[in-house]
């Protein structure tokens, strides 16, 4: 996700995988999209890891405002939260 300049509204921002026409919070939520930004590659490889159709999703982020879910890779387990996650 290099190069893309970090939105400056309040979040929540997650690592979100697009399956055709569903989307999967998969980490988050994040304060700050920069954040966010910096977890798409860590949470896509956990993500294939565990299975490798997520290889063919397409990744990034997104701002969810008003939603509390726990992204799916933290929920789970598979990944920690850091000081940027909410």
């Amino acid at each position: 996700m290099s190069g893309q300049q970090p939105d400056t509204k309040p979040g929540p921002y997650y690592v979100s995988a697009i399956n055709g026409s569903k989307v999967h919070l998969m980490a988050g939520p994040y304060e700050l999209h920069a954040d966010a930004l910096a977890t798409v590659d860590k949470a896509r490889d956990i993500a294939v890891d565990n299975d490798p159709r997520a290889w063919w999703m397409q990744w990034g982020t997104v701002r969810v405002e008003g939603c509390e879910r726990i992204g799916q890779l933290h929920k789970l387990g598979l990944m920690q939260a850091t000081g940027g996650a909410a």
